[in-house]
């Protein structure tokens, strides 16, 4: 199976999932992105977003959002991952790698810490809370998912790829983990 057809399996898992149990929650994803929106992220970043990157956005762009003006509060429904955090669209992707940067351009780590510099310009967010203060990154060097934390300390290898992210979560949501349904959103 190749890297492609391991994340749309894996996504597909998700969506069912939030289709049959969780409906508030599926209406709040977005439809794909086309290739040029993610062609001109990557550009304006200076970064190559890994393929799992663009097969999962060329299926899905995150989740709508309520909040025109600032772009950061998902739709009903769309903070359904764990900690209510919500998957980011490729446009939410830019502005928060572009915010996170802003900070570690202002603010430079001393030592270049990985553990706790706001931001590499290798990472990718690809899910945050609202504030944007807290999230998970691919890191486009090896593909692998972190998770940033400020004023604490970042976690690395947290999974090994996106496809993995999203099976993990398929399973909490299979499970009910910490989660619960109410009124057909998913809530964390």
């Amino acid at each position: 199976m190749t890297e492609a057809d391991e994340m749309r399996r894996a996504w597909g898992r998700v969506v069912r999932w939030l289709e049959q149990n969780a409906p508030g929650s599926a209406a709040a994803l977005s439809p794909p992105v086309g290739p040029k929106a993610i062609s001109d992220a990557e550009e304006r970043l200076g970064v190559k977003f890994p393929q799992e990157v663009w097969t999962w956005l060329l299926i899905n762009d995150g989740v709508r959002t309520d909040d025109q003006e600032y772009n950061r509060f998902p739709a009903e429904g769309g903070g359904f991952l764990p900690s209510s955090w919500h998957l980011l669209s490729v446009d939410q992707m830019v502005r928060v790698y572009e915010f996170r940067m802003g900070c570690e351009e202002r603010e430079p780590t001393p030592d270049g810490d990985l553990d706790c510099v706001t931001w590499h310009r290798d990472w990718v967010p690809f899910a945050a809370e609202s504030d944007w203060l807290y999230g998970r990154f691919i890191d486009t060097r090896a593909g692998t998912l972190g998770r940033w934390s400020d004023g604490g300390t970042n976690q690395f290898d947290t999974h090994g790829s996106l496809a993995e992210f999203f099976h993990e979560l398929a399973d909490e949501m299979r499970t009910q983990g910490p989660g619960r349904v109410v009124d057909g959103v998913l809530t964390w």
